[in-house]
């Protein structure tokens, strides 16, 4: 048996280490204002009314009154956040792939 010691650093994958960290300053480069955009312009490729994240508040604002109207904040409030996040999930892996493919954003 020899007593080399093995060589660690065969096991560290270095593409896989600076994929993450571009990823991570793509990530850190959005700003709320440009994931908001891509968001309204998503909303925006909705042709369906009834698949707006907005449509079941509206719904129910229109037959029980809005907060201002009726003094009570509409239930379905917190569905449309949860109706909103996977437009935001896909705004933000829009945007960071943007970046990401932009190279000349990764050069020194």
């Amino acid at each position: 048996m020899s007593s080399l010691p093995y060589p660690v650093s065969h096991d560290i994958d270095t593409q896989a280490e600076l994929n993450d960290e571009r990823y991570e300053r793509a990530l850190k480069a959005l700003s709320p204002s440009d994931v908001l955009a891509t968001v309204d312009d998503l909303v925006a490729q909705i042709l369906n009314a009834r698949e707006h994240p907005l449509c079941a508040l509206v719904v129910h604002c229109l037959q029980y009154g809005t907060t201002k109207s009726s003094g009570k904040r509409p239930s379905v409030s917190e569905m449309v956040g949860a109706s909103y996040e996977p437009l935001i999930d896909e705004a933000i892996a829009r945007l960071v792939e943007e970046k990401l493919a932009d190279f000349s954003a990764w050069e020194d």
